[in-house]
């Protein structure tokens, strides 16, 4: 028989992405007390009926994505995630980041969805979204041109048929 008290205690291996999931727990940990902060804002009728009160909801989201967060961050400390966060968000790595290919592409297309979504009170969504499509397929050479026209010209199209007819969903 083997003496199972003089075998040593080992930590959990060092993960790969222990890092991000330090830094993940701490955004889930911040986005749980600003919907807590909100929730907490929200108007109620009485201070003893606060469970039917519209911030009822988002305060029981904001107290699980605190805790789910302390629960990730523990478990990524345990594997080396503060030291590896710490290294993530080191000067030369965030420049290296923000100076990436990806990064830039990744820019381009945000700035593409923003105009978008900013252009759609304004003017029609099926020639805004034939646009969008267009240049977005195009900048992100997705298929040949040609099928880039055929594509951004029907989807369009057919979202607006589709929830117009069949949901009844007004189109902006």
């Amino acid at each position: 028989m083997t003496d199972l008290t003089s075998e040593p205690v080992r930590s959990p291996k060092p993960g790969r992405l222990a890092g991000a999931d330090f830094i993940t727990a701490i955004l889930l940990i911040l986005f749980g007390v600003g919907l807590l902060v909100g929730s907490l804002n929200m108007k109620t009728r009485a201070a003893y009926m606060f469970w039917v009160s519209p911030g009822f909801f988002p305060m029981i989201l904001g107290g699980l994505f605190i805790f789910f967060g302390l629960l990730q961050m523990y478990t990524s400390s345990r594997r080396g995630g503060y030291p590896d966060a710490l290294r993530i968000l080191s000067a030369a790595n965030l420049k290296r980041g923000f100076t990436s290919p990806v990064f830039k592409k990744g820019g381009v297309v945000f700035l593409l969805i923003l105009g978008y979504v900013s252009l759609l009170k304004t003017v029609d969504f099926v020639p805004l979204s034939m646009a969008y499509l267009f240049l977005t397929f195009l900048f992100l050479k997705a298929q040949k041109w040609y099928w880039l026209v055929v594509i951004a010209a029907a989807a369009p199209f057919i979202v607006q048929l589709v929830f117009s007819h069949i949901f009844r969903i007004p189109m902006p």
